[in-house]
């Protein structure tokens, strides 16, 4: 089960992602995703609430920088626990949104 709840503030768009993300829960991610208007500058996914992600989940982040280098938004993940964290630098997730966002500029 995942819930999502997107907040704007100027040109700033927060999605705070409640639950889980993986195969079963990613179609509404991707939603609020392409959903993002152009002219937003920055995204902030905030996982504060994220109680699991899949491979399938993080495709789903790696597919929102992808978005982000054609509407020329910069991302932000916030509110990593300590084990999804460890995750992400374990596959390099980091290492590949960088590499995604430098091969845009």
């Amino acid at each position: 089960m995942i819930k999502l709840s997107k907040t704007v503030e100027g040109s700033i768009c927060t999605i705070a992602v409640n639950g889980v993300l993986d195969y079963a829960t990613m179609d509404p991610f991707i939603e609020e995703i392409r959903a993002i208007e152009v002219g937003t500058t920055k995204v902030i996914i905030d996982f504060t609430e994220l109680e699991f992600i899949d491979s399938t989940g993080i495709g789903a982040i790696i597919n929102l920088v992808h978005e982000a280098n054609a509407k020329e938004f910069a991302v932000e993940l916030v509110g990593i626990n300590t084990e999804i964290e460890e995750l992400f630098e374990t596959i390099g997730v980091y290492q590949i949104m960088q590499s995604l966002q430098k091969g845009a500029n």
